[in-house]
């Protein structure tokens, strides 16, 4: 008799543990639903082309939306290890681009300069993930025209002036923090992105690389403000709040 009351309770855990993964299943999957649908009813500005003249440091603007060319890290839709690992790559030639007036041509033309860009950072004696002061140094090498700051515990104030005087923003993340509905659950620890601009309602406009649904994906910006860590060797969640502020010098 005791071993089929022990029989009988174990079969009620095993059903009341089920549930809760079916539960929490379906409450995450109407949830990645949810943010998906929420996309589309975002009101973005206008996209606006790069201008290689001067801009205003104190220009102050309720909305900007950068023409930024976007690629996905993995262009091809190949998400093997050398692709799942091509954010940092994918967030600098995005951003080379855009400052060259230059388009990616296509999942081709994507796939060759990644693969470029992540030859050349190995030369450089970088790993697979790149520190702020690693994409640093990694940008300068590529064009010398280029003006690169780390700030340091930015502000939302502080990130909408440098987009609004016609600077592009690198951000290091925890990828998991951003809570992107189209990222392979749970999504990448370390991740990189370029914001590219900003709503009058409270998102930013970004150029995410971890997934092809990335380009002018937008988050609320407590929640990107929130992720943002830099690699501090692989203790991502401790890392420092820093974003790599990149312009014409």
């Amino acid at each position: 008799m005791k071993q089929r009351s022990i029989v009988v309770l174990s079969a009620s855990v095993v059903f009341i543990v089920a549930a809760f993964l079916i539960v929490h299943a379906l409450e995450s999957r109407l949830e990645r639903t949810r943010l998906m649908k929420l996309q589309e009813q975002i009101s973005k500005p206008p996209v606006e082309p790069f201008s290689s003249g001067t801009r205003s440091e104190t220009v102050s603007r309720s909305a900007v939306n950068w023409d930024v060319p976007f690629t996905s890290q993995a262009p091809h839709a190949v998400w093997d290890s050398f692709h799942e690992e091509a954010c940092e790559e994918a967030s600098v030639l995005m951003v080379l681009r855009y400052f060259s007036g230059r388009p990616i041509l296509g999942p081709d033309d994507a796939e060759r300069s990644i693969r470029h860009l992540a030859s050349i950072n190995t030369v450089l004696g970088y790993g697979v993930d790149d520190s702020a002061e690693d994409i640093v140094a990694f940008l300068g090498s590529q064009d010398s025209s280029l003006s690169i700051t780390i700030y340091r515990n930015p502000s939302i104030s502080d990130l909408q002036d440098s987009l609004s005087a016609g600077s592009l923003i690198i951000v290091p993340a925890m990828g998991q923090q951003l809570h992107n509905p189209y990222f392979q659950t749970p999504g990448p620890r370390y991740h990189m992105l370029v914001l590219r601009g900003y709503t009058s309602d409270g998102y930013v406009i970004t150029n995410d690389p971890g997934t092809r649904h990335g380009e002018q994906y937008a988050y609320r910006w407590d929640t990107l403000v929130n992720a943002i860590h830099d690699w501090n060797g692989g203790e991502v969640e401790s890392g420092e709040k820093v974003v790599i502020v990149v312009k014409k010098s």
